[in-house]
């Protein structure tokens, strides 16, 4: 963003602590139930800095859903570019690493990519578009590459598999959770990764291809 004549003092503080109210309170409430209002009254600034900052209420959650993923959507880039193949497991354990940051978010995210008439609909869009067709091309080189899969294990199932396990664990019934006795906290998602990574070595690796690890 530009720089300001009359830059408010805490600059960068304020602005974080806005980013981070907003992540809460949209994740928690939904984008259509949260106010600038409300945001800013739990920040603990004017709601005039939204508009200094972010314009409006959809630039600010633009800028909650960017910068959260921003450091999986470098990778992706990152790996595109380069024409290099990184394991599943690296994107699962990142993504994880990421909506760790705010558990309920990726619900929130769902629904809008499932909504086309939602308000965050078209930011949502805009901002995973291409991101997903990178990772999904990146997958699709990946699982397609000679010796990378067991003989039986279908390159388009594969993937599925990989989505799936990284979605699913963010988008899981409260009721399964209170039931399984568990919580979307970092410690958690760690071992979740870990044992993600573990669960694709052993279904999709061959024999072979493991023992040159």
């Amino acid at each position: 963003m530009p720089e300001h004549a009359g830059r408010p003092s805490g600059d960068s503080q304020i602005r974080q602590q806005l980013l981070h109210h907003a992540r809460l309170l949209f994740s928690k409430k939904g984008y259509a139930k949260v106010s600038t209002r409300q945001i800013a009254e739990a920040a603990g600034v004017n709601a005039a800095m939204i508009r200094y900052y972010f314009q409006d209420k959809a630039g600010l959650f633009e800028a909650v859903v960017t910068e959260t993923i921003q450091p999986l959507a470098q990778l992706v880039h990152q790996q595109n570019q380069q024409k290099s193949q990184s394991s599943p497991a690296l994107f699962i354990q990142t993504y994880y690493q990421l909506m760790g940051q705010a558990p309920e978010l990726p619900k929130l995210i769902f629904r809008s990519l499932h909504d086309p008439d939602s308000a965050e609909h078209r930011i949502v869009s805009k901002i995973f578009g291409q991101m997903f067709q990178q990772m999904i091309s990146q997958l699709q080189r990946y699982m397609r590459e000679p010796g990378r899969l067991k003989p039986e294990c279908d390159p388009l199932n594969a993937i599925v598999s990989c989505v799936s396990l990284a979605i699913f664990p963010f988008l899981m019934p409260d009721v399964v959770k209170q039931q399984l006795g568990i919580a979307m906290t970092p410690h958690f998602l760690t071992q979740l990764g870990q044992h993600q990574q573990q669960l694709l070595h052993s279904g999709l690796v061959p024999d072979q291809e493991k023992q040159n690890v």
